[in-house]
């Protein structure tokens, strides 16, 4: 299923590396980024977003805006979602689960707007369908993310599954492994590109000296995992293959 349009985005990332996010979203296609703290803002069409998850290495979550809209209660936000056309994303075999977070929002309590927006998810579905989909807290098959701040709600898909710092590469961890993505983003800031030698002398777990090896070798750092896009309505598995299918991996130099 082919998707043209341009859709709104949102990529998180560690605090302090909105500017080389913004950096690699532009390389992917990313148009009329808008830095915020802790990720940034971004217009793109669903083949942006696929490289994105593929090839960034300073997000750590990449959402798809649904929907978008001043509330003023709960009430308010069940209605936004209930018109949310989510049968366009997901059907009524598959499960889900949600997360909120919030800002100077108005509302006494989140957890019983995240109970609210589940509702509305399902009553839209029992309308369209006669049945809904289940809750799944452990592994959903969809992920469905809420933002409140003082006026607005915004409600995303979020494209990554699990966090995008996972690369897959890593069999266990330590105690408070660096994180692959803060790694990369100490990296770019640092100054370092593939070619010039790297010394870390505090090497740990060796996240750091990793990330580089795989810069060097243009390994994507989303190459060898799944994503929760891949389980859309709307997924193009086509388009899919082809971007990974560009991917040319560097061989290790003698």
């Amino acid at each position: 299923m082919q998707d043209k349009k341009n859709h709104r985005f949102y990529a998180a990332c560690p605090w302090g590396l909105e500017a080389v996010l913004e950096e690699e979203l532009a390389a992917c296609g990313a148009k009329r980024s808008r830095k915020t703290p802790s990720g940034v803002m971004f217009e793109g069409t669903i083949e942006t977003a696929y490289l994105a998850c593929l090839r960034s290495r300073i997000a750590s979550r990449v959402m798809m805006e649904v929907s978008f809209h001043d509330y003023w209660d709960s009430r308010d936000i069940y209605e936004q979602a209930r018109r949310t056309p989510w049968e366009l994303y997901f059907t009524p075999d598959q499960t889900f689960r949600i997360s909120i977070s919030a800002h100077r929002a108005p509302l006494k309590s989140l957890e019983f707007t995240t109970l609210r927006i589940k509702d509305a998810v399902c009553d839209r579905f029992r309308e369209l369908a006669g049945t809904r989909p289940d809750i799944s807290r452990e592994s959903p098959d969809v992920q469905i993310a809420a933002f409140l701040d003082e006026k607005y709600c915004t409600l995303y898909i979020d494209l990554s599954g699990e966090s995008l710092f996972k690369r897959g590469w890593r069999l266990e961890t330590g105690d408070a492994p660096l994180r692959e993505n803060l790694a990369a983003g100490l990296l770019r800031i640092s100054g370092w590109k593939p070619g010039i030698p790297l010394l870390d002398p505090m090497c740990g777990s060796g996240t750091i000296l990793i990330e580089a090896a795989r810069m060097m070798m243009g390994i994507p750092p989303g190459y060898k995992r799944s994503f929760s896009f891949e389980k859309l309505s709307n997924f193009d598995a086509a388009k899919w293959k082809a971007l990974k299918d560009a991917v040319k991996v560097n061989p290790v130099p003698d």
